[in-house]
């Protein structure tokens, strides 16, 4: 049986879907992914599922074979990524191919597209508008993860881009590496909150105690440059489900 709870402040009020172990929140978020694909394959003929690298929506991706849906029909594409060479053990691409090798037909579709940065997003950007005959593609479902410093995509806290990403109609954007006293040491790319906001369903997915916290700041005072997680909530027009395991 699921519990909720209720966050509520300057962000709004949002629901949390409280689930004991990791088994049954992941199972919660299965449901949620194959719900939209069946519901946009229906009526499009197609889906797009746009997901959130690291080890939290792992087992999430290594499940998605359990879903009744034609995923010669579906393409999985990324929230971010880092940019490093897809082998590397960090690079969330080689992470999502892994996870997802044994669908048969499953399209999959990496930020990483070219050796420079800039290029690479560029290219990732014409690919994804080539799901959508040339426009912005709509993602059917986003599955998005949230640190414990209260970033999401790789839209950190004190990071200059945070003064444009909710602006630009650009779909891709290269972020770049800190000094290494801030995160992200790495470069990477992320979609802008243009891009994000074009989800017909968002699913935020958290683990443990710490980061409900962190979220429930972020809420109670959704300063872009602070609390970037409360910054999109904030602004984000349709409902997000909330699931979180302790």
């Amino acid at each position: 049986m699921t519990d909720t709870l209720i966050l509520e402040g300057t962000a709004g009020r949002f629901e949390v879907q409280v689930f004991a172990t990791a088994h049954e929140a992941e199972t919660a978020v299965l449901n949620l992914i194959g719900d939209a694909v069946a519901t946009a394959i229906t009526a499009e003929d197609k889906a797009v599922i746009c997901g959130a690298g690291g080890s939290t929506p792992k087992p999430v991706y290594e499940r998605l074979h359990t879903l009744d849906v034609a995923w010669d029909k579906v393409t999985l594409t990324q929230v971010d990524e880092r940019f490093v060479l897809v082998d590397d053990p960090s690079s969330n691409t080689r992470m999502m191919r892994e996870a997802t090798s044994g669908i048969e037909g499953l399209t999959f579709l990496s930020l990483i597209q070219d050796a420079d940065q800039a290029l690479s997003a560029e290219k990732a950007e014409a690919a994804l508008r080539a799901l959508n005959d040339g426009e912005a593609p709509v993602f059917d479902v986003t599955l998005l993860g949230m640190g414990g410093d209260k970033h999401y995509a790789s839209i950190f806290p004190q990071h200059p881009l945070n003064a444009s990403i909710y602006d630009t109609e650009t779909l891709v954007v290269p972020v770049a590496a800190t000094d290494g006293s801030l995160e992200p040491k790495l470069p990477r790319l992320t979609l802008s909150v243009n891009a994000l906001n074009r989800s017909r369903r968002i699913v935020l997915y958290i683990t443990g105690k710490a980061k409900l916290e962190a979220l429930r700041e972020a809420i109670a005072n959704p300063d872009k440059d602070t609390a970037p997680i409360g910054a999109f909530l904030k602004q984000l027009a349709q409902p997000v489900d909330i699931i979180w395991v302790a």
